[in-house]
């Protein structure tokens, strides 16, 4: 299976979009964090993207239309966003923390891209494959999509700090 790595650079308004959840989504293919450094207003994420040829390619291109990858050409125009075809009503944000730097290694945010019906958003960083480190996320969708998707990062090892007391859709208030 062809893998690439990519930098991404972007400002803090690029970085709201869920680009990692868009290139599992719409390119099928295995997104690692490599590296990752975000802050309140810029972000450098060193990314490895594994598939076939034709789907590597083409999530590059995608990166290189938003102006994502440096020296890359101006972004093109937004088009209709994918995540809006999720519904979105409960969002947490967690922090995950590595207890040892193997755990690094792991595609976790693929996984949860891929196999449960939530949008995930990087929010913040400061995390190295070879370290370990942090990543904060959004994790936004149905409250039973989200819950199990929290549930199944608790399975990984991966310390899982929530930085709200719970999700709630408030539906019987």
């Amino acid at each position: 299976m062809p893998a690439v790595d990519c930098e991404l650079h972007a400002r803090r308004d690029a970085i709201q979009r869920p680009i990692l959840w868009r290139l599992v989504k719409m390119f099928n293919v295995v997104t690692n964090v490599r590296r990752a450094r975000l802050t309140e207003d810029y972000g450098y994420v060193q990314l490895r993207i594994e598939g076939s040829t034709r789907e590597v390619e083409q999530a590059q291109a995608y990166l290189e239309s938003k102006g994502l990858i440096k020296d890359a050409r101006d972004p093109a125009p937004s088009a209709a966003r994918p995540e809006e075809a999720v519904p979105q009503p409960n969002t947490i944000t967690v922090r995950l923390s590595t207890a040892n730097p193997e755990q690094g290694h792991a595609p976790v945010i693929y996984r949860i891209c891929k196999d449960f019906n939530v949008v995930v958003n990087l929010q913040r960083a400061a995390f190295d494959e070879e370290e370990g480190g942090w990543l904060e996320v959004e994790i936004s969708g149905q409250l039973l999509d989200v819950q199990r998707a929290i549930a199944y990062l608790h399975t990984t090892g991966i310390h899982v700090d929530p930085r709200q007391r719970s999700v709630a859709d408030y539906m019987n208030l």
